[in-house]
């Protein structure tokens, strides 16, 4: 019997998918961050990751991957060249490549 490994792709940071509520909460909080109604908050980006090689920061909000608004999934890239739009402090934005590893499943 073949037995075929999971891969899956790993960029390097970890997120938080917005809503109405912490959008509120986080404007609250800090008047600099974007004006946006979607995306997904960059929380943590991990030292020497392709997150962190493409320029990504934390507080970063993703509101596109390879074109297509964040709602819609991305599909296995491993390899391959994203392109990403994030909003910053100020509503500044910042187009982004990074290109996804394998993740590691001890991670």
């Amino acid at each position: 019997m073949l037995y075929r490994r999971a891969v899956w792709p790993w960029l390097g940071f970890k997120t938080l998918d917005l809503n109405d509520m912490i959008i509120a909460q986080v404007k609250e909080r800090d008047v600099t961050f974007p004006n946006v109604k979607k995306g997904v908050l960059v929380a943590m980006v991990t030292p020497g990751s392709p997150a962190d090689r493409a320029g990504f920061h934390p507080g970063d909000v993703v509101i596109e991957f390879d074109g297509k608004p964040i709602i819609e999934i991305m599909s296995d890239r491993i390899g391959k060249a994203i392109k990403v739009v994030v909003k910053r402090a100020n509503d500044e934005t910042a187009s982004l490549t990074v290109i996804p590893e394998e993740a590691n499943p001890d991670m």
